[in-house]
């Protein structure tokens, strides 16, 4: 078989594991649709029609008008498009099974664009290095647990990274072949991409690189610092930087008038796919600088002061080494990137050079904002994925031809680094074997809200958190029948809030007279924990109530955490304070630290459910909480 088919055979075997750890487990929450965002668009699409009349359409009031501008509008209409196709499912959930099935078929799409992904991110190594590159880096992605987990959702980000690497593609086939053809594709897909999310506006520089590294306009290959060598080593870096700046914009400004044709096509179609940034100029501006601004920590949400003293740059780089991608693949990820930017700079190759444009530019980006959620990275990792193959690659390359230190040794060490590498590799999979397990478990909301309807008596006060779900959750089965949250009474605890007179009264209140604290996730106590300083009272608060000094005693909890053969691995979701009854009595129990609170309340939260056995006064609570 001729090494071409060989190759076609490989990528063949690593999309069906791809597509194995992605739709096991696709209805992980029953139809529940516990995701917030994913709810959310699928309630936008489910109100979209087309309107009656051309005067209709351009009105802020348009039923095609999603009036929702968090994400793009892309994805939005690309479902309802497809919506034609969605099979009815059956799920015994408070929804409409229209909507319910809308969202799994959103969840086979999410699948379909990571598998893409793994496509593209292989033909962009096979273009720019070599084939045996290009499958590495497809395997890495295959088996990367924040894909696997992302893909579960049908929210934005597994099209935006497909998106993204798919203009890269188009834009590195330009810079070797320069044809018209591939500038109108990165054009397209550019657009797409702004139109799914505009953090994927740096995706300009890596089209500019392109563009001036077209065989017309190449850069000159020698360091423009050269003629400065014999000068003060200072004086020398500085006037070597003026000379590459120089060098780029002069290759700029020549190829402008292709830039021009790229970004007036990536424009026709962002503004195509999404009409209603023109036609509702103040509600789109509105919504997404409010975006822009949360995520820079310029204005003060609930949802992201989990990310209040979390270092710049440092803090994604452990989350995805630790939680994306898992010990030690994580870090041999990171740690070979960097070798692989490092060597860029002592050698300047073109094509290291574009990726670089891409990966370091998103990076500084996102990894310095003030609001560092992990999925932000998802357009990343498959550019890292592409460095650490090629440095792989790089050196098992050197090593075979003799450019070792001992030459009789050279097959032995190439060896070794080639069964390393799978070795890392082999961790990376476990560790998605171990999280995709969860899949297999019931979804603790519905494990919490069966106890709590077979074990707390109809009409108990319940005290519930704002800014999470509510438990229990509505159900409808043959084993418990139809059962309502409506059932008791519930009293919001407004953590959240300034620690003032106000929310001692209202603590005091609610404590006071409740019989049971549900805790649906540790959003709040894990955030508020963290913040003492500026929650004082409700810091006491939380260590209050785990430690049973409010009168409350932990009786139940779930979890479908990410486990495998006996082994648990947890993330420390309680800054020492945890309840003394919660625990892994018959499992090898390895906590892995603070992991980001996106990563584990929608498909593996732990609700906690406190039951009161010790009445206190209001003036005992009140002493307490001061």
């Amino acid at each position: 078989m001729r090494r071409e088919a060989w190759q076609y055979l490989t990528l063949v075997l690593i999309l069906l594991v791809a597509a194995v750890f992605r739709f096991y487990g696709l209805a992980w929450d029953s139809g529940y649709l516990f995701h917030p965002d994913e709810r959310k668009i699928m309630l936008v699409v489910s109100g979209l029609h087309l309107p009656s009349s051309v005067f209709e359409f351009f009105s802020t009031d348009s039923p095609l008008n999603p009036k929702f501008f968090a994400y793009g509008s892309f994805p939005i209409y690309l479902l309802k498009a497809l919506s034609v196709f969605t099979p009815t499912l059956s799920f015994s959930v408070p929804w409409r099974e229209d909507f319910v099935s809308l969202a799994m078929f959103g969840r086979v799409l999410s699948v379909l664009f990571d598998l893409g992904t793994i496509g593209f991110i292989f033909l962009i190594g096979r273009r720019l290095y070599a084939a045996t590159v290009g499958l590495l880096a497809a395997a890495c992605v295959a088996i990367t647990t924040l894909h696997i987990q992302l893909s579960h959702f049908y929210a934005v980000d597994t099209l935006l990274t497909l998106l993204t690497t798919v203009t890269f593609f188009f834009a590195a086939r330009y810079a070797q072949m320069g044809k018209r053809r591939d500038a109108i594709l990165i054009g397209v897909t550019y657009g797409l991409a702004l139109a799914t999310k505009v953090t994927a506006l740096p995706l300009i520089v890596p089209i500019v690189v392109a563009v001036v590294l077209t065989a017309d306009h190449r850069p000159p290959t020698a360091d423009p610092s050269s003629r400065f060598a014999a000068q003060d080593a200072a004086v020398g870096r500085l006037r070597s930087a003026v000379a590459l700046v120089r060098t780029w914009v002069k290759q700029i400004w020549a190829v402008r008038p292709t830039l021009a044709k790229i970004l007036g096509v990536a424009l026709a179609v962002f503004v195509i796919t999404q009409p209603y940034m023109l036609l509702d100029p103040i509600r789109y501006f509105g919504q997404v600088g409010t975006e822009l601004l949360v995520a820079r920590g310029w204005l003060d949400f609930p949802y992201t002061r989990q990310y209040a003293g979390t270092l710049p740059l440092v803090y994604p780089i452990v989350q995805s080494s630790v939680w994306g991608m898992g010990l030690p693949f994580g870090i041999f990820v990171w740690g070979a990137s960097a070798v692989f930017a490092w060597n860029w700079w002592r050698k300047r190759d073109w094509q290291s050079g574009l990726v670089l444009s891409w990966a370091l530019i998103y990076f500084l980006a996102t990894g310095a904002q003030f609001a560092k959620y992990l999925r932000y990275l998802l357009p990343l990792l498959p550019f890292l994925f592409l460095m650490t193959s090629a440095y792989v690659s790089c050196i098992i390359l050197r090593l075979r031809a003799g450019q070792a230190t001992h030459a009789s040794h050279i097959p032995h060490a190439s060896r070794v680094l080639v069964f390393t590498v799978y070795c890392l590799l082999f961790t990376g999979l476990i560790y998605s074997l171990a999280f995709v397990s969860m899949y297999s478990r019931q979804h603790p909301w519905i494990t919490i809200s069966q106890w709590i309807y077979t074990n707390v008596p109809p009409q108990s006060t319940l005290a519930i958190e704002h800014w999470d779900d509510a438990l229990p959750q509505p159900m409808r089965n043959a084993e418990m029948g139809e059962r309502s949250p409506t059932e008791y009474r519930t009293q919001i605890l407004p953590m959240y809030d300034d620690d003032d007179s106000a929310k001692l009264d209202k603590l005091v209140d609610i404590v006071s007279s409740s019989d049971y604290v549900v805790l649906a996730t540790q959003r709040l106590s894990a955030t508020i924990t963290r913040l003492p300083h500026r929650y004082p009272m409700s810091s006491r608060y939380y260590h209050l109530l785990f430690s049973g000094q409010l009168g409350f005693d932990l009786v139940a909890s779930a979890t479908n955490g990410i486990a495998l053969d006996g082994i648990v691995i947890v993330d420390d979701r309680f800054d020492g304070t945890m309840p003394p009854l919660f625990s892994h009595s018959d499992a090898v129990v390895w906590n892995w630290g603070r992991a980001d609170e996106s990563f584990t309340v929608y498909d593996h939260p732990l609700p906690l459910v406190f039951k009161k056995v010790r009445t206190l006064s209001p003036d005992e609570i009140r002493n307490l909480l001061r």
